[in-house]
């Protein structure tokens, strides 16, 4: 989608679609007939005001039948005549910034999908944006607002069977003005596109069916992003993963036919730097449970398993177009849980990589035996902090729903640096305990530490207990991304689907270091 800004002669601008933002006391001055337009005003402003005096009383009336106050995101379309068409106009109640981080920037996330979703449904392929109440010199608001407009358009129709008739095929909008008397960053704008790119390859990723995206596919995709961006990678196959002595990886994928795979891709700045940031990505391509075996329900979205994985690649992406000042490492953890005479059985016993024993309970929670490979490994390699993403637990949808993350950390400010960069990013985190008395939960008598908590108690904790095992002084915060990793329905500019969760904030957070 191209942009353009424009500060005058937005009169010539031949727009398809016309957006004005509104607040409650222009309407009530409009409505009293207060600052009646004059022609110069139609030359200098794009506003309820500016509106031809003979058709002013027509527009008022309009957004009166239609109930509109002006409230905030409430909506009302009407038509004008502009440059000798009628024009449909979107009319969208602006209210005062809130206070609140991720309501301010949501409101522009939610103005974006307004725009687009209106668009789509009028056919129409360029607009035109007012933005006399809008902060668009805010670099975050600009962000968001183009996040809006862009991820709002994003379809999974790669198995759909396609119709002959074009008419029947929805028109993207194609190009967005944005009128506006203050300077707005349009190098913001390009790179937040390249963000939503990624976004939407990770939902592509995340919404393909199992059996079309196995640990294979992922390793190649990761292969091909590598190549296209410039990244070093390297690719651990089930031979090297042996040799390493990467248990959790190879115990887990032992039943089924797909091998896994370990894969990291370095981004290093052209300067040099001290600091090394580390992200880990559980990569689980379809999850069963294994011998530990899901119900069917259970099993419908385990597609989506691989979220985490997803995040990372798309993250490496988006990366390697915007070129921050530190290193940036990408590990992906890749496997599937699947059943067979070979699979890993309750009561085995695996190695990490970093050497340490796991007791296996039960199957079904195998993504923190594929994670506490990657994190041994991400520290081998040495780096300042460790960020790790995975659909771990049930247990923290339970705690937090669908809207939030649940965050563990050993050091609190990075732990704060994520949730505000989540904040501006439109994802939520909630910071959850790692308090030492929980190591209890994950105690083996056979084993250094078993793979499951106590029964029915704290399980999102004792997962994140299980994975610190494998950090030992690095900075390190997990992110258990099962509840909004996926959504059951469209909402805003999250669709059905795969979501990819979490690919914002961490951009964000490695463009602030």
């Amino acid at each position: 989608m191209d942009y353009a800004v424009i500060s005058k002669g937005f009169e010539r601008v031949d727009a398809s679609f016309v957006i004005i933002p509104v607040h409650a006391s222009e309407l009530r001055t409009a409505s009293r007939g207060k600052r009646q337009a004059s022609a110069s005003k139609l030359k200098s402003s794009l506003t309820l005001h500016s509106f031809d005096p003979s058709i002013a009383s027509a527009v008022l009336q309009s957004l009166a039948d239609a109930k509109f106050k002006a409230k905030d995101l409430q909506t009302a379309l009407i038509r004008y005549p502009r440059n000798g068409k009628l024009v449909p106009v979107l009319f969208v109640g602006w209210d005062k910034d809130s206070p609140e981080t991720f309501t301010q920037y949501g409101r522009y996330r939610a103005l974006g999908n307004l725009i687009a979703e209106n668009a789509i449904r009028l056919g129409a392929g360029d607009a035109l944006l007012s933005t006399h109440l809008l902060n668009l010199t805010d670099k975050d608001a600009l962000v968001a607002l183009v996040e809006g407009c862009e991820l709002s358009q994003y379809r999974f129709d790669r198995y759909k069977t396609k119709s002959t008739n074009k008419d029947d095929e929805p028109t993207n909008l194609k190009k967005l003005s944005i009128y506006s008397s203050g300077a707005i960053n349009t190098k913001t704008i390009e790179s937040t596109r390249d963000v939503c790119s990624s976004t939407a390859m990770a939902r592509d990723l995340i919404n393909t069916p199992g059996a079309d995206c196995s640990p294979h596919v992922i390793a190649e995709t990761c292969k091909k992003v590598a190549r296209e961006a410039g990244l070093k990678i390297d690719v651990f196959d089930k031979a090297k993963l042996s040799k390493m002595g990467a248990g959790g990886l190879l115990g887990v994928s032992q039943g089924s036919s797909f091998p896994p795979y370990l894969i990291r891709m370095t981004y290093k700045p052209k300067k040099k730097t001290s600091k090394v940031i580390a992200i880990i990505g559980k990569g689980i391509t379809f999850d069963t449970g294994g011998l530990s075996i899901k119900s069917a329900g259970g099993m419908e979205g385990m597609k989506f398993d691989m979220s985490g994985a997803a995040a990372v690649i798309a993250t490496m992406q988006a990366i390697a177009a915007l070129k921050p000042k530190v290193e940036v490492r990408g590990y992906v953890a890749t496997a599937e849980n699947s059943i067979s005479a070979a699979a890993m059985r309750p009561g085995d016993v695996l190695k990490a990589i970093n050497g340490k024993t796991i007791e296996v309970l039960n199957t079904d929670a195998e993504g923190r035996l594929v994670l506490a490979d990657a994190l041994s490994l991400a520290e081998k390699d040495k780096c300042d902090v460790m960020i790790d993403l995975a659909t771990l637990t049930g247990a923290c949808v339970v705690a937090l729903g669908g809207e939030y993350g649940g965050l563990f950390t050993n050091d609190t400010r990075l732990g704060e640096k994520l949730i505000a960069a989540g904040a501006k990013s439109g994802e939520r985190y909630w910071a959850m305990p790692l308090a030492p008395e929980y190591r209890e939960h994950i105690k083996s008598s056979i084993a250094d530490i078993k793979n499951t908590g106590s029964a029915g108690q704290a399980g999102a904790i004792s997962a994140a207990m299980f994975l610190k095992e494998f950090v030992s002084q690095t900075k390190w915060a997990h992110l258990d991304i099962a509840g909004p990793a996926g959504s059951d329905r469209d909402r805003g500019f999250i669709k059905k689907g795969g979501v990819g969760f979490g690919v914002r904030t961490l951009v964000r957070y490695i463009m602030e270091q």
